[in-house]
């Protein structure tokens, strides 16, 4: 576990709740996880009443929209730009916000919980038949992201109900960030890419100092270049370097010299 001792030593108990890939059970909370944020009501007393509600109305809004012909949002945003060419007032899109984070608490239409609850499942179970174990970690927080995203997209045009087309606006967005920060210059995925698993900081650390042991004998002198270097060899990205270096300094395997450079003590 990584979590200091004098911390874990306060638990009486400690269990350990593993994240199994089970594609049955996984469907089993996907769809509960849906059925909560569709039937969400402030009284529970009422709660029947307001679902059956619910499943009238958001009937009658899935019947007006059509996804058939349905451009991706990667050519609407261009074109929506092109054709609103000056700025709205700041006025109004403060006053728009404000309205629809009051007013507008959309809920979930069963077309668009499929969408989802399918493009969680394609993550989790890759097509290409890559084990889960070797793919970027998706659990359920990244399925309950698509639920705020998809309630998002709908509270940004005032509607009451998240339709499909929002939910495959959600998706679009979510893939291309998967593409982007998960996916190697092939575009498969890397579960080592985006702190989203493979090593943690903990690990990449203990690396780092490894990688330093073998640069040369205690007292090696060493540039910021090599230290660049060393981090490309474990994986560690920019974001990371210089917290990584900050930290080993602190742990007294660097020391800072007055030319700039650095000394290796082991």
């Amino acid at each position: 576990l990584n979590m200091a001792t004098p911390i874990l030593s306060r638990f009486d108990l400690v269990f350990i709740l593993r994240d199994k890939a089970d594609g049955n059970q996984d469907r089993l909370v996907s769809s509960n996880i849906m059925n909560l944020y569709r039937h969400k009501t402030k009284n529970q007393q009422n709660h029947n009443i307001s679902s059956q509600q619910n499943e009238a109305t958001s009937r009658e809004y899935v019947s007006d929209s059509k996804t058939e012909n349905r451009m991706l949002m990667r050519d609407r945003l261009p074109w929506v730009a092109a054709f609103q060419k000056d700025p709205l007032p700041a006025d109004l899109v403060r006053d728009y916000i404000s309205y629809a984070r009051e007013y507008c608490k959309p809920k979930l239409t069963k077309e668009a919980a499929v969408v989802l609850r399918d493009y969680f499942m394609t993550l989790r179970y890759p097509e290409d038949g890559t084990r889960p174990q070797d793919t970027v970690p998706i659990t359920t927080r990244q399925l309950e992201a698509l639920i705020r995203l998809s309630q998002a997209r709908a509270k940004a045009c005032l509607r009451e109900f998240v339709l499909e087309e929002d939910a495959l606006d959600v998706v679009e967005l979510m893939a291309q960030s998967v593409e982007q920060v998960h996916a190697d210059e092939n575009g498969v995925l890397d579960r080592s890419r985006g702190g989203a698993g493979g090593t943690s900081k903990r690990k990449m650390k203990k690396a780092f100092a490894n990688e330093l042991k073998k640069f040369g004998r205690n007292g090696a002198e060493c540039t910021m270049d090599d230290l660049r270097r060393i981090a490309d060899k474990v994986n560690c990205d920019l974001g990371d370097f210089n917290s990584v270096v900050d930290e080993i300094r602190d742990q007294g395997t660097l020391m800072k010299k007055s030319n700039g450079n650095y000394q290796v003590v082991f």
